[in-house]
């Protein structure tokens, strides 16, 4: 075989090598190795971010294409690669489907290359904006679908700016026209309104995507765009003109005009500024030359507006400029902040954020606003209050404040209309001053406020609605507003979500109330209080306000009392301070799905979890699901724990938040239904475990199940979530072992024998030995806890698969004998065949190959007939390897054919490519290294499509020593280095030390 011979195979092993994401560095943490954390890798790639100017991002579209990295301008010289930038700038942050793309890139017509073509261009964009090869940080994402553009939270892209920016306009101006708006503003209110309206003007460099191709969507986004410049452009008119600056119209207008022939408004507008600036003669001539074009080329007259004016020109009866209205003056400045606590700790670096974003001197357009988020009992207020008073001397106006919270027993939320009525108050106006007309009293609040010093403080808001009627117009004031859900929609805010605390600021807190000397005398138990706690704010305070009322007691007296998990939150009650009270808020504003789902969130025993869990918890679809997870989200009743090695966001429940949602599930729903919620929560981690398993090996030939149901997730989502089952096998390791423990301890031993036998596919390829030992000694128990001897058989079965992993052959036999004449008296022929095959494999490893040959002789007699295709081929294939160790090359072909063409009957898969490594053996024995070199590369191809890394590793060695038995020494030499790399990808460290020490001895032979 030619050197040639081997290309196509090595293509599909570099696309592969490609595709798939190792992580050997999760491997070697798994072998013992310190490695640094993914939180620390990630930490230190910001920070080198930093460093090289990275975080200074700025990407422009409204004009050229124009991006700003740092101190550095980058260029994108090809066309194609500018239009799939501005695509997913356009789409930013969602991902743009990769057939979209190809229809956008060649007009429906795209060539059979299209889709390398279109990877070639996205990996080109990521060099040219200095992307490394980590997935971390990427601001261009592929996934399965498509490709995203992740723009970073301090990254800036003028058309969200631009588009931000026209929201805000028109919800201010939502009142009626700019025109008839502006007539009634206070100064500061129309000032600040043209100024947003000037600086969203200012963004703009030319034509939108001036330097972009045409493609379908670039032209209804460019029109899209350019339509709202020129209304921008006409609410700047409008407002000039009510502010009488005519002569800016007139220049403006007339520009504009040139270019816009037929926009009937900027006519009208030019024509009442050269009215109100006494040129009647002048305006009139630009209502002949207006009805001239809009007759020529529209083959109309001028509309009714431009008529109406042009009536009124005649007839000098056009209304003139309301006059200059006045602010309201203020009594004697409101001073309404609650106090601050004295012994306030930690937040040094929100403070900072805070203090800056609002001490920031004023540059025109809105007031600065800080939206503080967090879940309950986080301390928002504190921190709020903390903020505020330190900027008390920044706001000589005066400090307004409210919780929009009314009532202690049942709170209630406040609507805008009364708190605007109180501001009002509280800065002197009263009687007749304050309109009864909701808007009109809003408008007179902003005008009351404009060019004042004022700082407003809202603290418990429930949702945007409920503040953007408070915000004042002017950039003078400032608002800081506190909520337990993110107010995401609140145009123009910095935000900032508080966590709980460290465990040294935690610390800090404790002794900032009892004292330092109190708890450096317990520091070991004080550092377990803290942990009970969970960190969380509002248990630490209460937890030293108890210490301190009670000097009697020792720090360990208190932490005792919260050792019981039961009674925890019941004990973190001081005063009118309750944990289960500030819990209770959040949970009492949810609807009452989601009430349901955060109560049996309680019943998955994980560290963290994957959206879809919610799914089976209620009994819905996974969107449904996902969606009262999220309403979860919002309200901090549930924590975003991070994104996995399978791109799922994870999900957690606080310590404190788990025993409360704990608490209310036994309260509010009955014990038959949450059975049923874990039963159905098991039933579908069988059903992804059973696909990846069938995914990870191409089919499910090795495994005997059990009778527990399935609970079954959408196909297609299915599909999605396991399009890298080895991806989704090693995010969920951690989660795989605590749902074995819990279908244990709820008796469901069914459920815990079938998931660990099944998980077996992850604990083997990634080395999670414990994890085997451990999942699989709890079914054990389980099973014979329930008398279930045919799980009890199978567990064993599996357990002597560990044994043989681990070289411990004996200890496996040991627990197969016994397993397999279980199984035979149950009947259950295929699993005791399966035994048979395993008591050949560990039989082997003794060296005791003639044994081995027996078992698995006695492994295919009670396979045959059966219809259990690559079961049989399985045996078949232990048969053919053990006759090549005894060096009878003829009966292991003879056995591999057979195995082969069994496989090949019903498309054995990845199962072929296992048979043809063997084959590519046999060959190499005989020296005919054509027929070696063929059969090899038909494994690469197999076993490379289902990502094991270790079988291609040993199918390239195979093959070089195919080449190297040819001659071909550079080409073995060549696909050796292929071979390493695919070592090095495989997750077990210990597995791929072993196939790198053989692949470097053939490399030493090949050498010498």
């Amino acid at each position: 075989m030619t050197s040639g011979a081997v290309a196509a195979p090595q293509r599909r092993v570099i696309a592969h090598s490609a595709g798939v994401r190792r992580r050997p560095e999760a491997a070697r943490r798994r072998s013992g190795q310190k490695l640094v954390s993914h939180n620390m890798i990630s930490a230190q790639m910001l920070i080198m971010r930093a460093m090289a100017g990275w975080l200074v991002l700025r990407f422009g579209v409204l004009g050229p294409l124009h991006i700003q990295k740092g101190e550095e301008q980058v260029t994108i010289r090809a066309a194609k690669q500018r239009t799939v930038l501005a695509l997913l700038l356009i789409h930013r942050c969602g991902t743009v489907p990769t057939e979209r793309l190809i229809s956008e890139l060649w007009d429906h017509d795209p060539p059979v290359s299209a889709r390398g073509t279109l990877q070639s261009l996205v990996s080109r964009l990521r060099r040219s904006l200095g992307e490394g090869r980590a997935a971390d940080g990427r601001l261009l994402v592929g996934n399965a679908s498509g490709y995203a553009f992740a723009l970073p939270d301090d990254a800036s892209l003028d058309l969200q700016e631009f588009d931000q920016a026209v929201a805000g306009i028109r919800a201010r101006s939502a009142a009626g026209p700019a025109a008839e708006l502006a007539d009634g503003l206070a100064d500061g209110l129309a000032d600040g309104l043209a100024d947003d309206v000037d600086r969203a003007l200012d963004l703009w460099r030319g034509e939108a995507f001036a330097d972009v191709p045409a493609s379908p969507r670039i032209v209804v986004e460019r029109a899209r765009l350019e339509e709202a410049r020129l209304a921008l452009w006409e609410t700047r008119a409008d407002l000039r003109l009510a502010r009488r600056r005519n002569d800016e119209v007139i220049a403006e207008n007339t520009a504009l005009l040139a270019d816009h022939p037929l926009r009937e408004r900027l006519w009208e507008q030019l024509m009442l500024a050269l009215y109100r600036s006494g040129r009647r003669h002048e305006a009139l001539t630009v209502y002949g030359d207006a009805e001239r074009l809009l007759t020529a080329e529209l083959e109309i007259g001028p509309g009714e507006g431009l008529r109406r004016l042009h009536g009124q020109v005649l007839a000098g009866s056009v209304p003139p400029a309301a006059p200059e209205p006045r602010a309201p003056r203020l009594s004697a400045p409101p001073a309404q902040l609650p106090p601050a606590i004295p012994d306030f700790t930690g937040r040094e670096e929100e403070l900072t954020r805070a203090l800056t974003a609002l001490g920031r001197a004023p540059a025109g357009g809105s007031a600065p606003t800080v939206a503080v988020s967090g879940m309950a009992g986080v301390g928002k207020t504190t921190f709020a209050l903390q903020v505020a008073h330190r900027l008390r001397g920044n706001f000589p106006d005066g400090q307004i404040y409210v919780d929009l919270w009314s009532g202690e027993s049942r709170p209630q939320a406040r609507s805008p209309d009364e708190v605007v009525l109180r501001f009002l108050r509280a800065i002197g106006m009263t009687g007749r001053d304050v309109p009864s007309d909701p808007e009109e009293r809003v408008a007179v609040y902003r005008s009351a406020l404009a060019n004042r010093r004022i700082l407003i403080v809202i603290d418990n808001a429930t949702d945007e609605e409920q503040v953007e009627p408070l915000l004042p117009g002017s950039p003078t004031c400032a608002v800081l507003v506190t909520s337990r859900r993110p107010l995401s929609g609140l145009s123009g805010a910095r935000h900032i979500v508080l966590d709980v605390l460290s465990a040294g600021q935690a610390l800090d807190l404790i002794a900032s109330v009892v004292g330092p000397d109190r708890l450096a005398r317990e520091p070991a138990t004080a550092a377990e209080l803290v942990d009970l706690c969970g960190r969380h704010p509002l248990s630490l305070r209460i937890c030293s306000s108890r210490l301190a009322a009670r000097p009697h007691w020792t720090i360990g007296t208190l932490t005792r009392r919260l050792l019981d998990e039961r009674l925890r939150i019941d004990e973190l009650e001081y005063g009118r301070k309750s944990v289960r009270a500030s819990f209770t808020l959040s949970y009492e504003a949810l609807e009452a799905r989601a009430r349901r789902l955060f109560c049996l969130l309680s019943l998955v025993e994980a560290e963290d979890f994957a959206a879809w869990v919610a799914a089976p918890l209620l009994d819905t679809t996974v969107s449904e699901g996902e969606h009262h997870l999220e309403v979860l989200v919002e309200n901090q009743l549930v924590q975003v724990a991070g994104r996995d090695g399978a791109g799922q966001t994870r999900y957690r429940l606080h310590d404190l938040i788990h025993l409360y949602s704990g608490d209310l599930a036994e309260r509010h729903i009955p014990v038959a239904e949450r059975r049923d919620a874990v039963a159905r929560l098991l039933g579908a981690w069988l059903t992804l475990t059973d696909r990846g398993h069938e995914t990870s090996y191409g089919a499910n030939f090795l495994l005997n199940h059990g009778t527990f149901p399935r609970w079954p997730l959408a196909p297609a989502y299915v599909g999605q979530l396991l399009a890298d089952p080895w991806a989704w096998w090693e995010s969920e390791h951690r989660s795989l072992v605590a749902m074995v423990a819990q279908a244990a301890r709820a008796c469901l031993d069914e459920a815990a024998w079938d998931l660990a036998v099944t998980s077996t596919t992850l604990f083997g390829t990634y080395g999670y030995l414990g994890d085997w030992q451990t999942t699989h000694e709890t079914a054990f128990a389980a099973t014979v806890r329930s008398g279930n001897r045919r799980g009890e058989a199978i567990v064993m079965s599996h357990l002597a698969g560990l044994r043989i992993y681990q070289q411990r052959h004996t200890d496996a036999l040991d627990l197969l004998a016994p397993a397999a004449d279980t199984l035979a008296r149950l009947g259950e022929r295929r699993a005791e065949a399966l035994c048979y095959v395993a008591m050949g494999i560990a039989e082997r490893g003794r060296r005791d190959r003639r044994k081995a040959l027996s078992h698995f002789h006695r492994g295919h007699e009670l396979l045959r007939g059966r219809g259990d295709a690559l079961a049989e081929a399985h045996v078949l294939l232990h048969t053919g390897q053990t006759h090549l160790a005894l060096g009878d090359l003829k009966a292991a072909e003879r056995s591999l054919r057979s195995a082969r063409s069994i496989a090949r009957s019903v498309d054995g898969g990845p199962l072929e490519g296992y048979i043809d490594h063997w084959l590519g053996s046999a060959h190499l024995g005989r020296h005919d290294a054509a027929a070696a070199a063929e059969a090899f590369s038909r494994a690469i191809t197999r076993v490379s499509s289902i990502g094991d890394a270790r079988a291609e590793a040993l199918a390239l060695q195979g093959l070089a020593h195919a080449h190297l038995q040819s001659g071909a020494r550079d080409t073995a030499e060549h696909v050796l280095s292929l071979a390493g790399a695919a070592a090095q990808r495989i997750p077990d460290s210990a597995t791929a030390t072993r196939t790198l020490s053989g692949i470097g001895r053939l490399l030493t032979d090949l050498r010498a």
